[in-house]
Parts: structure tokens; sequence; C-alpha cells
């Protein structure tokens, strides 16, 4: 893993990449998928309340497009690429870039502009199935969900996480 000091924003973002990442080190006849966590300065106004849709930006996709062309210009391919928001995981203005070999054969781009609602929706699916399935009373249901929620810090309103004056 590679840890960036920056933001996806920055205008000469694939320049600060670039010179982290060792190119040489990558083999050209591999393809990999790319893995990059940032600090989304835009979820620290609404904290991580579950009845926030967070929005998919443009200069989320002009950041992957940066990237991708960096890496085809080293003449590495890249199948997948993940974009992952977050504020309680990294420190602000930093970016953690992991690069993989790749198990798919298609390109994507999948941008997820907050991660702990990304990580919640996929267990609160498990959860829900196994709730389906008779695997799991409803009072289990409801405390795992709970402990998920805790856990990655998610709130149902703001109210819930702020101290009564």
């Amino acid at each position: 893993m590679y840890k960036i000091f920056g933001k996806i924003t920055d205008p000469n973002i694939e320049n600060i990449i670039s010179s982290k990442l060792n190119f040489d080190n990558l083999n050209v006849d591999q393809v990999y998928d790319i893995y990059v966590d940032f600090y989304n300065t835009d979820l620290e106004e609404g904290m991580l309340n579950a009845d926030i849709s967070y929005e998919i930006k443009k200069e989320h996709y002009l950041f992957i497009k940066k990237i991708r062309a960096l890496f085809e210009n080293n003449q590495i391919r890249v199948n997948e690429f993940y974009l992952m928001g977050t504020i309680s995981d990294l420190p602000e203005n930093e970016i953690n870039i992991s690069i993989m070999k790749s198990q798919g054969d298609k390109k994507k781009n999948v941008v997820w502009p907050c991660k702990e609602i990304f990580l919640y929706e996929n267990q609160k699916n498990k959860l829900d199935a196994l709730l389906i399935s008779n695997q799991i009373s409803e009072e289990d249901y409801e405390s795992n969900l709970e402990f998920l929620k805790d856990e990655l810090n998610i709130y149902e309103n703001d109210e819930e996480h702020k101290y009564i004056n």
C-alpha cells in the first residue's frame, strides 16, 4: 500500500502519485486492480448519517481518469478501479493506494463516496438474507444491525451523536 498526502482534486495529483509509485516493480504482462481510499471532506458536514445520500461527483471520475492514464503511460494495464471515500479511517488529506493482481477480465470503475455506507449496506444485506431464511431471530438481527452501526459510526439522525445541552 502506498500512502499519499494530498487530495484527489489536487491539480498535480498524478505527479504526486507518480513520484511515490515504482512502476518498475509492476509486470507489464500482468493486469492490475487499483484500490484507493481517500479522505472525503464532503462527509464532514453530514457526519456518517444513514439518511444522507452521498454524491458521486465529477471530481471522482476525473481522478480515476488521471490515474488510469498514468498507469497506461507506464504500460501497466488496469481492469478494476475502486475509489472509496472515508473520514473515519484516514487522517485529513491522506490517500491510500493498493495495487493488486486482477481477478477479473473487464474494465470497471466503482466509486463509493462513503466507504462506511458501502460496508454497512453489504453487511446489512447479509443480515437481511439470514433473517429472511430464518437463520437468525429478529432480536439478533436488530442487535447485529445496531452493533454494525456503532462499529462504522453510522447514525440514524444527527441527534443520536450529539450531547444534550
